[in-house]
């Protein structure tokens, strides 16, 4: 087993932690480092979400639905 695995065979992921980032050893206890640098990967990956374009399929099906709604 290597050292970043779990024994379930798991992979750790790697990610670059903020400096003055220590893991601690109470679970469940997080600093306002911890706090900030989560809130600000958590933005950046919503941003990135809204960023990408509304699947074609997804937009035929809400324009039957609002079809439907005006003409029913």
């Amino acid at each position: 087993m290597d050292e970043d695995q779990t024994p379930d065979g798991l992979t750790f992921l790697e990610i670059e932690m903020p400096d003055g980032c220590v893991p601690t050893s109470v679970p469940g206890k997080l600093g306002p480092i911890e706090l900030d640098w989560i809130g600000r990967e958590l933005r950046e990956y919503y941003d990135s979400v809204l960023r990408e374009p509304v699947p074609a399929r997804l937009l035929a099906l809400l324009d039957r639905s609002l079809a439907r709604r005006t003409f029913h």
